[in-house]
């Protein structure tokens, strides 16, 4: 039986919504996270790799999150994105929102810089963690900022007290596993996988929840899958892993996986495909792709006893 830590569950990396001017689309944005919360989610992750945090102007940026903290106000935990290129500029990122009523600031490693050291990665923490009172999460995804974290600095961070979990999408399983033996035992730290395909396995070493990303369009199968982890029945979980993978296939389905599922999502009525430029949105091939993929998972799902949508 996995316990119940004060970061577990599903923790979905929300879309952010936009108008034509590239501003955040409140009304979509709110309709967004309550369809997300309302189908069994226990967290939002507000301004994340796939809420294109870093296409935002900073003012966005933190309007999305101000707009997250209001909409799940006892509802469901917040996460917000503060990850940025030194140390000043996070905690900067941080003062901006600290009163929002967010319950937790995730950060990378800084980017765009020459990284030498892991103990580069282990002061950005100590010095923030000076200078707020916030919960902490480490978010380790090397394919965006090139430096990973690696388990032992996993383990360093751990010990820093506002440092509460750590998000690990760098899709490296036997990191996972050495971070899990080090770490699923401590009640004050939660492991949450951020590659979903990994969820499962990982859930059987302890991990405590999950960050997936086609949770904005699936939120009721990560929901019922978490509720699967917790009952440690290993076919139950076998289950939800195939249908875990199934909904990648439609993230798989564009060059841009973040346009793929905001189109996935556009598909409910909730908020609008646009994605914010200069990227690729998808193609007409692809989007008839994702209806394709679509088709296969809705029918797989109900077959499965599990409604995706509302």
């Amino acid at each position: 039986m996995i316990k119940q830590k004060k970061y577990s569950g599903i923790t979905v990396p929300v879309l952010t919504p936009v108008l034509p001017d590239e501003t955040v689309d409140e009304i979509g944005y709110r309709k967004l996270i309550n369809y997300i919360v309302s189908n069994g989610a226990n967290g939002i992750f507000a301004c994340g790799t796939l809420g294109e945090t870093m296409s935002l102007t900073q003012n966005e940026r933190d309007r999305a999150i101000r707009i997250a903290a209001d909409e799940c106000r006892g509802k469901a935990k917040v996460f917000a994105g503060v990850m940025d290129t030194s140390t000043k500029r996070v905690i900067e990122n941080i003062k901006r929102i600290e009163d929002c009523g967010c319950d937790a600031a995730v950060i990378t490693p800084v980017f765009y810089d020459r990284h030498t050291s892991q103990g580069e990665i282990i002061r950005l923490f100590e010095d923030v963690a000076k200078a707020t009172t916030m919960d902490l999460v480490a978010y380790n995804i090397p394919t965006f900022v090139v430096e990973k974290i690696e388990p032992a600095t996993v383990k360093a961070l751990a010990d820093i007290d506002s440092v509460k979990a750590y998000k690990d999408s760098a899709a490296n399983f036997n990191d996972t596993v050495k971070v899990c033996n080090m770490l699923a035992d401590r009640d004050d730290f939660s492991i949450l996988n951020g590659t979903p395909v990994q969820y499962m396995p990982s859930a059987l070493l302890g991990c405590d929840g999950c960050v997936p990303g086609m949770a904005s369009m699936y939120p009721k199968v990560f929901s019922e899958a978490y509720k699967a982890s917790l009952t440690g029945d290993v076919d139950l979980m076998q289950k939800f892993n195939k249908l875990i993978c199934l909904a990648g296939s439609v993230y798989a389905s564009a060059k841009n996986g973040t346009a793929a599922v905001k189109y996935a999502v556009s598909t409910l009525g909730i908020i609008d495909e646009r994605i914010i430029r200069p990227q690729d949105g998808c193609s007409p091939e692809e989007k008839a792709k994702i209806h394709a993929q679509m088709a296969i998972c809705e029918e797989t799902f109900r077959k499965e006893g599990v409604e995706s949508i509302l």
